[in-house]
């Protein structure tokens, strides 16, 4: 509720306009409390039913209410769980193809656009410009110490001021990062003077 900014009482009369139920908020504050113990009990779990329909109202699965999936949905959790990635990256990527105005024919094009990137064999040199880069910069943030002793050891045998040869060290790995997706995407979207030339 609180991602979709609903207070109870507007969650339970959005949710009775759209199915035609009759439930009442202290039912949602019921909801809400479940597993929890009271001095009668353990406040159980709406009927499948009601979940079924909570869950539909959110867009996600039953799982997800119940706190068997920490993903909206399971399939996102498994592709999450197959990719290593995290759900809000394949959901970024599942937004982007389906997008909320796209027709089917825009979201077979932008899947074909994905997958012709990823497909490329070009692709897994990009992705190690992209690990070192993020390296880099993951090492920067978290140990700034540690980062300036690397960027000293690389420029021990430069004649540059320091700071000049450090900018020049990481203008070189974006140099390379941006050289290797160049190439990417020329192999992944080739035209025709691409084609020529290879």
């Amino acid at each position: 509720m609180d991602a979709h900014e609903l207070t109870q009482a507007a969650f339970v009369s959005e949710l009775n306009k759209q199915y035609l139920s009759r439930f009442h908020q202290k039912d949602v504050s019921r909801w809400l409390n479940s597993g929890n113990k009271t001095s009668t009990g353990t406040i159980g779990f709406p009927k499948y039913e009601t979940m079924a329909m909570i869950a539909d109202f959110f867009g996600v699965d039953v799982g997800y209410l119940t706190g068997e999936t920490d993903e909206t949905s399971f399939d996102l959790e498994h592709a999450s769980e197959y990719l290593g990635m995290s759900g809000e990256s394949v959901a970024a990527l599942r937004g982007w193809i389906i997008g909320e105005d796209a027709d089917s024919q825009m979201r077979n094009y932008r899947s074909e656009t994905l997958n012709a990137l990823f497909e490329s064999p070009k692709f897994a040199s990009v992705a190690s410009k992209l690990l070192t880069l993020h390296e880099m910069s993951t090492l920067w943030k978290s140990n700034p110490e540690r980062f300036n002793t690397l960027m000293e050891s690389l420029a021990s045998d430069s004649d540059l001021p320091d700071d000049l040869t450090f900018q020049l060290i990481i203008g070189a790995f974006y140099g390379m990062a941006s050289e290797s997706f160049s190439t990417l995407l020329k192999d992944a979207y080739p035209t025709p003077t691409e084609q020529a030339t290879a």
